[in-house]
């Protein structure tokens, strides 16, 4: 018997959640063994300034404290081909990473040999150093910088070009605060025939102003009348906006449609470990408690 309601949809979301972290978090790799179960993803994020040292360090600290650790891979960032080995190394070495996320990073001038993920994917180091899958981002939105042809057609190519290499494709979104960009977003992706996995990024708690700051930060627009017109109706948690409502609407959506694989939901922390953890594992518990409808009754 199948299971057809929303609430079993977002309890498959829900389920493998992702994380995401800074290699600037000073013990996060113990901070997150307190909150979040053994096993989970956990994203290292690599920004222009960040030390390529310690994100390895991280991802290795991370995979001794029983998590999965996903490096994200700035192709702007290396400044050639034998600094990406040299990475790559330290990443297999360390902390036996199969998984990163390849992005082109958000620096006007590329600092060498790379200026696209595509080119990083093209190496051919990423499987020769022990990486199985390669993510890539997705923009429900769009990007404040690249027009929506161009994007779509990057995509198309790094998800080609990962197969090429022997690579697992899958995508990871930017945040919305809506359901609807991210549905019909879904259906295009469908239809440009991309069938690789998704996974939907999701705000986690975190005061409205901070929402805002960093939304406007990262291009994502549209969905930003949800924070400004139902601001605190966004279900809350001390005082703080949470993606429960964004989940609901998503599971409505994603019930009996034809969206492909949905991976499941990627988390952005920016209300802090702990309070998204609470949150986590409240929204798992309510989903697991809720009344099943089963199809056909």
């Amino acid at each position: 018997m199948a299971v057809e309601t929303a609430t079993s949809a977002c309890t498959e979301l829900l389920a493998g959640a992702s994380i995401e972290v800074t290699p600037r978090e000073p013990g996060v790799a113990e901070t997150l063994r307190e909150h979040f179960d053994s096993g989970t993803d956990v994203h290292v994020t690599f920004l222009p300034d960040d030390s390529p040292h310690k994100a390895a360090e991280t991802c290795a600290r991370l995979r001794q404290a029983g998590f999965n650790p996903i490096p994200h891979l700035t192709a702007r960032n290396f400044t050639d081909r034998d600094f990406l080995e040299r990475h790559l190394v330290r990443l297999r070495d360390g902390a036996q990473v199969t998984r990163a996320l390849v992005i082109a990073g958000d620096v006007d001038r590329a600092r060498g040999a790379f200026s696209a993920s595509a080119e990083v994917i093209e190496t051919g180091l990423l499987e020769s150093h022990g990486l199985r899958t390669v993510l890539l981002a997705g923009h429900p939105e769009g990007h404040p910088a690249v027009a929506g042809p161009a994007l779509d057609a990057a995509l198309v190519e790094k998800v080609a070009a990962a197969r090429r290499h022997g690579l697992e494709p899958e995508i990871v979104t930017q945040f919305c605060f809506e359901a609807e960009p991210i549905v019909r977003w879904l259906a295009h992706l469908r239809s440009l025939g991309i069938d690789a996995p998704v996974r939907i990024g999701v705000a986690g708690p975190a005061g409205t102003a901070s929402l805002l700051k960093f939304a406007m930060r990262c291009g994502v627009g549209n969905s930003l009348r949800a924070l400004r017109t139902r601001g605190g109706a966004i279900g809350k948690l001390m005082g703080d906006t949470t993606p429960d409502v964004l989940l609901g609407d998503l599971g409505r959506a994603l019930r009996g449609g034809d969206f492909g694989a949905i991976a499941g939901i990627h988390l952005y922390m920016f209300g802090g470990v702990r309070k998204t953890a609470d949150w986590l594992k409240g929204a798992r518990a309510r989903t697991d408690n809720a009344p099943r409808r089963i199809a056909g009754q």
